[in-house]
């Protein structure tokens, strides 16, 4: 996207440094201390809303077609989720969700922001290195302690265990070109390969089990991606490693994720037996037969907000569930919220605002410099593992996916597109 006449801020200036810096102790902080994430956004986006009104700020981007349709989803997610709200009403207690949500629309600024910053690659890529270090480091104190929270011991981060695990997971498989990457040093490199593995063992000290799902589907893309243009020996042997570490991780009787392993195996022998499992796979299966209910009853608009609760509380009281199913009060699978909430169109922009990011670096992650690809892969990878979570956990519920999926939604792509923008790719966005 070739941008002669629009102002750019430079690699060596003291905004792209702070930037920078935001960015970096954003990744490296992000998974463990309270609230880092919160505030990395928080001052990414005050950023933005300082430069973003000089001269052709706000007004003249240059947008093409998918980074509008990245942007628009976001705004019409909102818009949709509000009007839902409209539409059922309010429900007591809903006021932290009917702050929570418009969280999402920092994307839009932190997008337009971050594509016009020079000199951001080598923060991101060490902030990544550094996060996944200080999270495996966490996640090892936790359980070699002994430590026990609301989930047993189960690592957590700030918030639980499925937050942790799965963005963990994230870090892991985007680092993964770092490995084949030749411009970097063999001490970078043996960093990063030693910070897919902590990333790997963090996730399975949380226990976490959602992400997994993405590993095989992710280095198939691999190949075809970041990997084109690397010698064969590392286009096929680096996503090789990853699986073997991954299997590694999994079925190593010393780390708790292959307890987790076999709490699936059975889950699914008794619910094919047809009993309820109580296990993480045989409770979601109960919350989800609940929220089919309330679909069935109106697929088009939905039950409202504060439905799904409602429902829970009186299919305990029946008898129909046990008691312990009481703690929650969302299905745990952001699809089936979405079609609670506003039926089977607040559902269909669900899956335009969680697939757009992926449209939008796909024809990047194909072309230019390795550099480009490499940051299309970022953006590429993170938005697989988030679409994968949702299928078992209702992400929107909590305010840490609403930021997770600002902070790596907009990042990522915008970093793939300023890349794309670059004079040494000599190419523009068709």
């Amino acid at each position: 996207m070739s941008e002669p006449g629009l102002t750019r801020v430079a690699a060596d200036a003291t905004l792209a440094r702070l930037t920078g810096a935001v960015l970096f102790l954003t990744l490296a902080l992000g998974l463990v201390v309270p609230d880092a994430l919160d505030v990395g956004v928080a001052a990414l986006v005050l950023l933005a809303l300082i430069w973003l009104p000089k001269p052709d700020g706000w007004r003249r981007h240059d947008l093409h077609r998918l980074e509008w349709l990245f942007l628009g989803s976001v705004v019409l997610f909102v818009a949709a989720w509000l009007l839902a709200w409209a539409l059922h009403g309010m429900p007591s207690g809903g006021t932290s969700t009917a702050q929570r949500i418009p969280k999402l629309l920092a994307a839009v600024p932190l997008y337009l922001f971050m594509r016009r910053v020079d000199g951001l690659e080598t923060a991101w890529w060490n902030g990544l290195v550094a996060g996944a270090f200080i999270a495996s480091g966490y996640a090892l104190w936790f359980n070699l302690t002994g430590q026990v929270g609301d989930y047993g011991g189960r690592a957590t981060g700030p918030t639980n265990p499925i937050y942790f695990g799965g963005f963990s997971m994230a870090f892991a498989l985007v680092l993964i070109p770092r490995l084949a990457d030749e411009r970097q040093s063999n001490l970078a490199r043996t960093l990063t390969a030693a910070a897919i593995i902590l990333a790997f063992v963090a996730n399975a000290l949380s226990g976490s089990r959602g992400a997994w799902l993405a590993i095989p589907a992710l280095l198939a893309v691999y190949l075809f991606t970041a990997g084109a243009g690397q010698p064969i020996r590392w286009r096929l042997g680096v996503p090789l490693v990853v699986l073997a570490v991954s299997l590694l991780v999994l079925l190593n009787p010393i780390l708790p994720m292959s307890e987790r392993l076999d709490e699936t195996l059975a889950d699914l022998s008794v619910i094919a037996s047809g009993e309820n499992g109580n296990g993480g796979i045989g409770l979601r299966v109960q919350l989800w037969e609940i929220a089919g209910g309330l679909i069935q009853a109106e697929p088009l608009t939905g039950t409202g907000p504060g439905s799904y609760t409602i429902a829970l509380m009186e299919s305990v009281q029946s008898g129909a569930y046990d008691d312990a199913m009481l703690r929650y009060d969302h299905p745990h699978n952001q699809y089936l919220s979405a079609l609670i909430e506003g039926g089977i169109g607040l559902l269909a922009i669900l899956i335009l605002l969680l697939a757009s990011p992926i449209l939008l670096v796909s024809p990047l992650s194909r072309r230019y410099s390795r550099q480009c690809r490499y940051l299309a892969w970022s953006a590429l990878a993170s938005g697989v593992v988030i679409a994968v979570l949702a299928l078992s956990e209702s992400l929107f519920e909590r305010n840490d996916g609403v930021v997770w999926f600002v902070f790596l939604a907009a990042t990522t792509t915008a970093l793939a597109a300023g890349s794309s923008q670059s004079r040494d790719d000599g190419q523009a966005i068709q």
